[in-house]
């Protein structure tokens, strides 16, 4: 019997740009959504794997690490970052996944009951760093944590126009004398008038 490809997998008429392509920050609201269509892989669970065993080595030395995940457009970074954020926040859903078993159970006894702040960002149109990671960090807090205090990631902006009032008002040699703790000047060049 003869079939068409398209009474057996859906095939739509058009495609666009970004149709499937899963937003990071879409994936974590719509969990269900985000696992439908999930294809874990052997790779995939290597993967989540190795991106667990990261996560609790830098929780349990106290050092904070990053970690680049790069792969072409498509690819499904967004989507595998989604499902990640979904595990590390014992969404029941992807504890549900079959294929993640193995790598859940692994990393149960250090992640059951460890509450972990997830911040979902992107850096599309950053200029830099700082700013996306800065801004939805202090979004979430804000959001999830309504009444208290604004975590002090731009408290620098005022500590440097403190600075900046202070050496006009004691003028330049007493703001630098007292800056580097009354010692003497080197001839290196640094935290001189002239190096100013």
């Amino acid at each position: 019997m003869k079939r068409l490809l398209s009474s057996v997998i859906e095939i739509p008429e058009r495609v666009h740009k970004g149709d499937f392509v899963l937003g990071l920050s879409q994936g974590v609201k719509d969990p269900a959504a985000t696992l439908k269509d999930y294809v874990v892989t052997d790779q995939l669970v290597g993967c989540f794997d190795d991106a667990l065993s990261f996560i609790r080595g830098s929780l349990e030395t106290g050092n904070s690490k990053a970690a680049f995940l790069h792969g072409s457009f498509g690819s499904g970074k967004s989507h595998f970052m989604a499902v990640m954020h979904l595990l590390l926040s014992h969404n029941p859903d992807v504890r549900s996944v079959r294929e993640l078993a193995p790598v859940i159970s692994k990393h149960t006894a250090w992640l059951d009951g460890r509450k972990l702040l997830l911040v979902a960002t992107h850096m599309i149109g950053a200029e830099n760093l700082e700013t996306p990671i800065f801004d939805s960090y202090v979004q979430t807090v804000t959001k999830r944590y309504p009444g208290t205090p604004l975590p002090g990631v731009y408290l620098t902006d005022r500590i440097f126009e403190n600075a900046q009032a202070m050496r006009v008002q004691q003028g330049d040699e007493l703001f630098f004398r007292v800056l580097s703790g009354n010692k003497a000047q080197s001839d290196s060049g640094w935290g001189s008038l002239d190096a100013a």
